[in-house]
């Protein structure tokens, strides 16, 4: 197991919008008068509500301190609004595993299945085709990491892989794609990247997920270099993860010098052991397989 401590997530005893009867204004207030931990909200709650939002307040204070006791960082992704699970970042960056799946078409299990699945975890890209060891992977990342990132995943690669896997998939998530969206980037993922002009550009820009199906059906017909085109697109997906998050935290950061947070830097991406082959993406290019579904 994972020796990933909740005590690291510091930044979640001064964190109140995830208490029922408190919204970011009144979150503001605490803090201007000094309030800055759970227990000392508990303390002075009667000071400062009425009736049932006190109730509310200290009902809701008393299940984050035994969530916090049991290291239960899943209860807080839960109870957090989903715009504001960026503050599980600062205790938990060092052990946040970035995953993306390609699949066999754009259904879920049993009708599809996944093909590549790729993570990006404690500076290493692992990646895996084969049924038993995605699996074997995916218990792994589960047990040792603190938090999983997608673009999109909870709409789609979260729920697909525990139907695919039979995997209770109860680990606190950040989802890219809503969360830059609120913060006004538009589009898909390869769309976002193009505008950061200051992150590293992919050699796979123009193929997508139908490609991605294409590509898996192209290896099962043996085509050479099928499999390997694939797994480098599946692993750019992964790779741009981490510095998208890091840019979307630090503008939350600015957004919030109230808190004193300071500003986070990308790790070292791994160089591709794989690349797209040039006659395969001609192939994709001007040759069709069938269709998706």
């Amino acid at each position: 197991m994972t020796s990933h401590s909740i005590a690291h997530h510091q930044l979640l005893r001064r964190t109140f919008v995830h208490l029922k009867g408190v919204g970011p204004r009144s979150e503001r207030h605490l803090w201007r008068i000094g309030i800055t931990d759970w227990e000392q909200l508990l303390d002075r709650a009667p000071q400062l509500f009425k009736a049932k939002r006190l109730d509310d307040v200290r009902h809701s204070l008393e299940l984050s301190l035994a969530a916090w006791e049991r290291g239960d960082l899943y209860y807080f992704d839960r109870a957090l609004p989903g715009h504001e699970r960026w503050r599980l970042i600062p205790g938990g960056f060092s052990d946040l595993a970035y995953f993306d799946i390609e699949a066999t078409n754009g259904g879920m299990p049993p009708a599809a299945e996944s093909t590549a699945i790729a993570f990006f975890f404690r500076g290493a890209l692992h990646q895996e085709y084969e049924y038993h060891r995605k699996r074997d992977l995916l218990i792994w990342i589960l047990d040792e990491a603190a938090l999983l990132c997608t673009y999109n995943g909870a709409a789609y690669d979260l729920p697909f892989l525990s139907a695919e896997f039979g995997l209770t998939m109860e680990k606190a998530h950040i989802d890219l794609c809503p969360w830059l969206r609120r913060q006004g980037f538009k589009g898909g993922l390869k769309a976002i990247q193009k505008t950061s002009s200051h992150l590293h550009q992919r050699s796979s820009m123009d193929l997508d997920g139908y490609d991605a199906v294409r590509l898996w059906r192209l290896h099962e017909e043996a085509e050479p270099g099928a499999l390997e085109t694939l797994l480098t697109y599946n692993a750019e997906d992964v790779l741009i993860l981490e510095p998208l998050l890091v840019d979307a935290y630090n503008r939350e950061v600015d957004l919030h010098p109230e808190l004193d947070l300071p500003k986070m830097k990308s790790t070292l991406l791994p160089p591709l052991r794989t690349r797209i082959d040039p006659r395969i993406y001609q192939l994709l290019r001007t040759r069709e397989t069938g269709p998706t579904a």
